[in-house]
C-alpha cells in the first residue's frame, strides 16, 4: 500500500517517551473545619473539587497551533494551522498533529491550572521544507500549566518558559475515529495511513512485537556491506562527524521499522493466512491485513464516516489488479516468512 511503500522516503515509525518530571502545585486556600475532626474530608472534597475544574475545563477540547513564543522573544508559526493540532480525549488521551507526523499520549491535570504530558508515541516522518513539526512535537515534554484567555489556550513549559498558544479548532465532525482518536483529513490516503498505523501499532504492543538490538544491528550491518560492495559508502567520507551520525541514524531507523514490520506481517499472516504480494519492503500478506481490518472495524475500533472514504479506504485490500500476488504453494510464498529480514543475503533475499 502506499503508506507501507513511504517508509524509505520518511523516517520510520518511532516511540519516544515523554518522562515527566516536576511538581504538581495545589491551587486555592481552605476554610478552618468546624472541627479537627471534619479537617480531612473537606480537604479531600476540596482536592476533588480542584481536580474536577481542572479536567473539565481540557476534556473534550480541540485546539490549532497559533505560535510558539520563545523567552528569547522568538516566533515560530505553522503555515497552515490545521495541520497543528491538540485534543483532549476523555479517557486521558491527548492526540496530536504535527504536520505530516500524528501522535498519542497520556495528559494529566490534578489541578487547576497545572498540566502534564506523559508517554508519547508518534511518527517521525521527514516534513516538507518549513515545517515546525519537531518544534511543536519537542514543547510537550515541558509543559506544566495551562491558562485559557479570550478563547485561546496558552501552555508554558518549565524548559526554556516559552509560550504555546492555540486557537479552538473548528468543530467539524470527524471523518473517521480510530481508538477513541478523531480522523479530519481531505486525503483518503492519509486517513488509510492513520487507520493502519494506529491499528498495527496496538496489534504490535498487544504481542510484543519490536526489533531488537542486535535484530537491529545485524540488518545494518547487512546493510553496509550491500553499499560497500557497490562503492555507495565512499561519499560518506565528505560528511562531518555530525553528518555520519545522522546517516547512522537513519539507517538504524529503517531497519527498525522493516524489522517491525516484517515481524508484524508475520504474525498476521500466522494468524489469518491468506495471500501474499510482492512489496518494495517486503513480503505483505493482502488477505490478512483485510481479515484483520475488518475484525477491528466490527469490534468498533475504528468507522469512517465518509463514504467515499470508505470506498477508497477498501479498494486497495478488494481491487486485485492493484497488486502482484505469490502464487500459491511457490517456492516465493515458502520462503516469504522464513529468513528474516536482518538474516537475508543477497543469495537468499
Amino acid at each position: 500500500m502506499k503508506y507501507m511503500k513511504q517508509v524509505l522516503a520518511v523516517a520510520p515509525l518511532l516511540l519516544f517517551v515523554i518522562l515527566t518530571t516536576g511538581c504538581s502545585p495545589e491551587g486555592g486556600s481552605r476554610q478552618p473545619a468546624a472541627n479537627a475532626g471534619a479537617e480531612p474530608a473537606v480537604a479531600v472534597v476540596e482536592e476533588q473539587a480542584r481536580e474536577s475544574e481542572a479536567v473539565s475545563a481540557l476534556t473534550g477540547t480541540s485546539w490549532r497551533l497559533v505560535q510558539i513564543m520563545g523567552m528569547d522573544d522568538s516566533v515560530a508559526e505553522p503555515e497552515d494551522r490545521s495541520l497543528y493540532t491538540l485534543e483532549f480525549n476523555a479517557d486521558g488521551q491527548a492526540a496530536v498533529r504535527a504536520d505530516c507526523n500524528r501522535g498519542m499520549g497520556s495528559w494529566t491535570s490534578e489541578s487547576a491550572g497545572q498540566l502534564q504530558f506523559g508517554p508519547i508515541a508518534t511518527t517521525r516522518a521527514m516534513c516538507p521544507p518549513g515545517s515546525i513539526s519537531d518544534k511543536y512535537l519537542a514543547q510537550f515534554e515541558w509543559v506544566r500549566s495551562y491558562v485559557m484567555k479570550d478563547g485561546h489556550l496558552f501552555l508554558a513549559t518549565m524548559a526554556d518558559g516559552a509560550i504555546i498558544e492555540f486557537e479552538p479548532a473548528p468543530t467539524t465532525p470527524p471523518d473517521a475515529v480510530v481508538l477513541g482518536e478523531e480522523v479530519r483529513t481531505t486525503d483518503a490516503d492519509e486517513m488509510q495511513q492513520v487507520i493502519i498505523t494506529r491499528l498495527f501499532d496496538q496489534y504490535a504492543a498487544e504481542r510484543g512485537i519490536e526489533a531488537a538490538d542486535e535484530e537491529i544491528e545485524a540488518f545494518v550491518q547487512n546493510m553496509r556491506r550491500g553499499m560497500a560492495a557497490q562503492g555507495m559508502l565512499d561519499a560518506e567520507n565528505d560528511l562531518t562527524a555530525e553528518e555520519l551520525v545522522q546517516v547512522e541514524t537513519m539507517r538504524r531507523d529503517i531497519a527498525r521499522s522493516i524489522i517491525r514490520q516484517w515481524k508484524l506481517n508475520r504474525a498476521l499472516y500466522g494468524q489469518y493466512g491468506g495471500r501474499i504480494i510482492y512489496q518494495q519492503l517486503g513480503p505483505e500478506p493482502l488477505d490478512a491485513y483485510r481479515v484483520f481490518l475488518e475484525e477491528r472495524q466490527q469490534s468498533g475500533d475504528f468507522r469512517i464516516e465518509d463514504s467515499a472514504f470508505e470506498e477508497e479506504f477498501w479498494r486497495y485490500f478488494t481491487d486485485e489488479s492493484k497488486h502482484d500476488f505469490m502464487a500459491p504453494g511457490s517456492a516465493d510464498e515458502n520462503r516469504a516468512f522464513a529468513i528474516p529480514p536482518w538474516e537475508q543475503t543477497d543469495e537468499s533475499s
